[in-house]
């Protein structure tokens, strides 16, 4: 008899700050050393970007390992699905190579985001900071059930079971919530192209992912939105609508925790935030906040920003607003999905310090070192960083010695600046956790991996 297999396991990997930390980007550096990348929660309303030398790669609902052909993609029963969203971004993924047959599976346990889903995000939607694609309604109509003595909730199990029921039902719960008949038509229409394209990829084995993992497999499960966005712990009602700790993927990615490894973050190095809620060291503060409401609600993003300030200008204002302004140019912090302008705050040390807590995380990739440089081009010449309660009366500002984009390293023989050096010494101490890696730029060859003799390890 031969020696039985040894069972594989998961990691986890979240983000730690408000969104937009560079999550894929560090899921795709790390992929080639796993069999499956798995998304437990969340929908469409995620934007993950990974740079390629085809230009970037924006995905919402395919798990970031598309780029790795021997890689498989799970999308677990903890997600919600748009079928238009999905099938549109399989077919641009085929339209540049990358097929997904007998690499992606998805469970038959998903939520189905109807028309008046979407319609009811796009009408309630805007205050809280939503990206319009029906996330929320969806989830609460899969608590809600029933409304009356009709369901209002779907999963793609209910379509593979009869398909023209479901799209009929949908249609009706759609029109009766007042909503214009031709928009609901036309969305349902489109839904039934798209369930021919999406079917062949859903599965009713609800130990799918299960088996592979007792067959050795090595899962990593990517998290959709980031941890002080979470459903629960985060600042009500400026959060997603599904759970974002790293523990609700043995939930929502269909495998036991038994299987669990070890828990990684990304966070950046400058804080981002799109929509409303709280960002306590956001540059300009409440100015800052109005204005990203108002440009979004306007449409202005990236090209009238770019068309209307010279960022080095900004930054030698040495005001706090033009300060954010000016590295939301540089770092292009703008949202992936919408181009909406993000809000940039200061690196906030005791947030992210809580957040590994809350989280149990392991290990911390921290993107976005590059866009310090911004900092040599103000007044001080120095890079502040918020330790403490930040908005609290334990708040202090450290302030670190900054470096020009010039000392950033195009390679990995080039060491790093002597000050960012110091800076991330600092705080993989303050953090409790060892550094793995830092962004250098958004480019694949821009990820650097630190090694524990490298002042990174507490």
């Amino acid at each position: 008899m031969g020696a039985a297999t040894k069972a594989g396991y998961a990691d986890v990997l979240v983000g730690l700050q408000y969104g937009d930390e560079g999550k894929a980007r560090v899921v795709d550096h790390l992929a080639a050393g796993y069999d499956v990348i798995a998304r437990f929660n969340g929908g469409a309303n995620a934007g993950h970007t990974i740079a390629t030398p085809d230009g970037p790669l924006r995905l919402r609902q395919v798990p970031s390992g598309v780029l790795h052909p021997g890689v498989a993609l799970y999308i677990g029963s903890g997600c919600v699905v748009g079928l238009q969203q999905l099938a549109a971004e399989i077919a641009m993924l085929a339209a540049q190579g990358i097929r997904l047959d007998g690499r992606l599976t998805i469970s038959d346990r998903c939520a189905l985001v109807q028309p008046r889903h979407v319609l009811a995000d796009r009408r309630d939607g805007a205050r809280i900071g939503t990206t319009g694609n029906g996330i929320g309604p969806c989830y609460a109509d899969l608590a809600a059930r029933m409304q009356g003595s009709e369901r209002v909730a779907f999963q793609l199990r209910d379509l593979l079971c009869d398909d023209s029921r479901v799209f009929e039902q949908m249609t009706r719960l759609a029109g009766r919530d007042g909503d214009d008949g031709d928009d609901i038509a036309a969305m349902v229409d489109g839904m039934r192209r798209a369930w021919t394209a999406i079917r062949p990829f859903v599965t009713d084995d609800a130990v799918a992912l299960l088996r592979r993992v007792e067959a050795g497999a090595r899962v990593l499960f990517e998290g959709a939105q980031s941890v002080m966005l979470d459903v629960v712990h985060g600042v009500q009602p400026w959060v997603t609508s599904s759970h974002t700790l790293p523990a609700y993927a043995y939930v929502g990615g269909d495998l036991p925790c038994r299987y669990h490894r070890k828990t990684i973050g990304v966070a950046k190095a400058i804080v981002s935030r799109v929509g409303g809620g709280p960002l306590s060291t956001e540059l300009g503060g409440p100015r800052s906040e109005a204005y990203c409401a108002a440009a979004a609600l306007a449409g202005r993003g990236r090209a009238d920003e770019a068309a209307s300030h010279d960022p080095l200008a900004l930054l030698a204002e040495g005001d706090a607003f033009a300060t954010g302004v000016a590295i939301r140019m540089l770092a292009n912090e703008y949202g992936t999905g919408t181009g909406r302008p993000r809000r940039v705050g200061l690196l906030d040390v005791a947030q992210l310090r809580l957040a590994i807590q809350q989280a149990g995380v392991d290990e911390v990739y921290l993107n976005k070192c590059d866009s310090l440089a911004a900092f040599a081009h103000t007044p001080e010449h120095c890079i502040p960083v918020v330790v403490g309660e930040a908005g609290g009366a334990g708040q202090r500002v450290l302030r670190f010695p900054a470096f020009g984009a010039h000392a950033i390293p195009t390679g990995d023989a080039s060491p790093l600046p002597a000050q960012l050096e110091a800076l991330l010494e600092w705080l993989a101490q303050a953090i409790g956790r060892p550094l793995r890696g830092i962004g250098l730029g958004p480019e694949r060859a821009q990820m650097r991996l630190l090694e524990p003799n490298q002042h990174t390890t507490p």
